[in-house]
């Protein structure tokens, strides 16, 4: 237990310098003297700097997954597929404009595939795309069989599909740091999408009320 509150202790002050400072200007010198840690204590969790914000990376994508997996369990039953899809989309990119170190590598890096930092945040979010697939595929199988999609679509097909629609995105969102200013228009062009492939139902979301005749 200590050693796990050591661990987040240090990722907590880890976060904040990377943040305010970036990752090449933050050393580890500075995160120990901030986290109040010997520097060996940092050593004895991490294998240095970039292990540290894989950590960060790690634990943002984990609580993405979370966060998506509630809004699984909220709209669990039959008839509320077209909802569920929908608020995963809209919950989706509210989740990932939280992951700080996330957003900072997307903005800062991702022209530069060989940088080291950018191999472990892609390798990271490799694997988000890997349980967003399988979700999505879920996602249609459970739609044909509620009769919510013809039989003849194919789950991989729509699974691509669904999720080119955010991940395409993200760039403009979020590497642009553009999201709030698109939101609005993101949130209702989902709304329309989703509810024509689902042949035009009512959907209410946290704030607004859509409807699709």
């Amino acid at each position: 237990m200590k050693e796990s509150n050591t661990k987040n202790e240090i990722l907590e002050v880890a976060v904040k310098l990377f943040e305010k400072y970036g990752y090449d200007k933050t050393c580890i010198d500075d995160i120990a003297r901030q986290a109040h840690k010997a520097k060996g204590s940092i050593y004895y969790n991490f294998k240095g700097k970039l292990d540290i914000y894989k950590a960060i990376v790690v634990r943002e994508f984990a609580a993405i997954k979370t966060g998506l997996m509630e809004i699984r369990k909220r709209y669990a039953q039959r008839g509320e597929e077209t909802k569920q899809v929908i608020q995963y989309l809209l919950q989706r990119m509210e989740l990932i404009d939280k992951a700080s170190m996330y957003k900072q590598t997307f903005a800062t890096r991702y022209l530069d595939s060989s940088d080291a930092v950018t191999k472990e945040v892609q390798s990271i979010r490799s694997d988000f795309d890997k349980w967003e697939w399988n979700y999505f595929v879920r996602i249609c199988d459970e739609w044909t069989t509620a009769q919510v999609l013809n039989s003849d679509i194919r789950p991989e097909a729509f699974a691509d599909m669904l999720q080119m629609i955010p991940k395409g995105l993200e760039l403009h969102f979020f590497a642009k740091n553009d999201y709030l200013n698109c939101k609005p228009t993101y949130e209702n062009m989902i709304i329309i999408i989703l509810n024509t492939m689902a042949g035009g139902m009512t959907v209410t979301n946290d704030n607004q009320k859509y409807s699709i005749p």
